[in-house]
């Protein structure tokens, strides 16, 4: 079959059922693509979706703003009106856009906006998710890169338009995409609900003798019955030494009894992510040193949680954070910040210098790791700025550390 009639049949599939969930009550795509026309004032703005492929997941910047899962589709936004580009333009125009075309007429759009400037995205990695289904495997640094797809077609875009025509749709992206909107925060509520009961049902399965693997599947099995279709990244579970490397994946030592696990996991739903960290003792009891590096790090996290609110910045979070650390003896064992952003990517989009603001959604996850001693301690929770403070989506996990023997029932063991 061509590149083209494969297209065809992904857009027959996915066409009339997508086409309603774009004008889904309650979600604002039309709105979010005004914001942007509103940011570009004037030219052309083009956002790729992602290429056809099977497994099939959407761009996050064009799903962002259509909320369509049409596959190798072109988003243009002008003054006058928001169009698709699609391989043959025969589709009918989903509510809220002004028409389909043909591929073959973007160039006469370019004609006739680009004079004012055109406005492309950047070369992000935007399809991170498309490489990690649970129940497969998948290096962590892979998805990192910059789509060598999109940098393509962002190269062939460029070549149309003179040069100093081109700017950066990027930044006024992302400054829509960091402010999360009820709808999201729905989407990340979910997410976390369904990462989060997957977890505790995780950690109370438990046993020494345990492969790291076979927690991993057990975890991965309880979000495909919750419904998520990807993992937001591949999880990590470590256990001992091996919980003392931040992004450690291989997952195939064996559980010793006397040993801390780290498990930092997330399931995507609707196109969100979530991202929890928790740590337990195999044999459900914590010795005394481990529970001196967790309750170490438990109050880092209290103590950075309490900080969020708008005005402060993640850098000022992450010193909080640290001070606590340092108190308490451990100084310069967290490689990491103690926030990331968190929404359509698991690492979202944001400005690490900017102020926060009600609607910003970030983890917060200090972490100690001795590798000399064979403990690591990382506890994670996901965050959304409110309009004096932050509401944590995932306090309802267990995290304190009579809490976690209790989840990992250390009477049974």
């Amino acid at each position: 079959m061509t590149r083209l009639k494969t297209l065809a049949a992904l857009l027959l599939l996915v066409v009339s059922a997508t086409a309603e969930d774009a004008a889904e009550e309650g979600v604002p795509y039309a709105a979010r693509r005004e914001r942007l026309r509103a940011r570009i004032e004037s030219g052309l703005a083009l956002v790729p979706g992602a290429p056809a492929a099977e497994p099939f997941r959407q761009d996050n910047d064009f799903w962002y703003l259509t909320g369509l899962e049409w596959p190798g589709v072109v988003l243009a936004l002008t003054e006058d009106g928001a169009w698709l580009f699609t391989p043959d333009g025969t589709e009918p125009a989903p509510p809220g856009f002004d028409g389909v075309l043909a591929m073959d007429m973007l160039d006469v759009t370019l004609g006739r906006y680009a004079a004012d400037g055109l406005w492309l995205p950047g070369g992000r990695s935007e399809f991170y998710s498309t490489w990690n289904r649970p129940g497969e495997r998948r290096e962590f640094g892979d998805p990192f890169g910059p789509s060598k797809r999109r940098l393509e077609w962002i190269s062939e875009s460029r070549k149309r338009v003179e040069g100093e025509k081109v700017r950066a749709l990027e930044p006024k992206l992302t400054e829509l995409r960091q402010v999360k909107d009820r709808s999201e925060i729905e989407c990340l509520r979910r997410a976390c609900r369904v990462t989060g009961e997957s977890l505790v049902e995780a950690i109370r399965s438990v046993k020494p003798g345990m492969k790291e693997r076979e927690f991993q599947d057990g975890l991965e099995r309880g979000y495909l019955e919750r419904g998520a279709r990807w993992l937001a990244f591949p999880s990590i579970v470590g256990s001992g030494r091996n919980g003392t490397m931040v992004h450690y994946t291989e997952n195939s030592a064996e559980f010793d009894r006397n040993e801390l696990v780290v498990v930092d996991t997330g399931a995507e739903i609707g196109m969100y992510a979530a991202d929890i960290t928790r740590t337990f003792p195999v044999n459900g009891k914590f010795t005394q040193r481990q529970r001196e590096v967790y309750e170490a790090v438990l109050a880092a996290q209290d103590a950075a949680i309490a900080a969020l609110k708008p005005g402060v910045t993640l850098g000022e979070v992450d010193a909080i954070a640290r001070q606590v650390l340092k108190d308490r003896g451990f100084t310069q064992r967290m490689p990491h910040l103690t926030s990331h952003w968190v929404g359509l990517q698991v690492h979202d989009v944001g400005d690490y210098a900017a102020r926060l603001k009600p609607g910003m959604v970030v983890t917060v996850e200090p972490g100690i790791y001795l590798e000399d001693e064979e403990i690591g301690v990382r506890i994670e929770d996901v965050l959304v700025v409110t309009g004096d403070g932050a509401e944590s989506l995932t306090s309802w996990i267990p995290r304190g550390a009579d809490e976690i023997e209790r989840l990992t029932g250390a009477d049974l063991k």
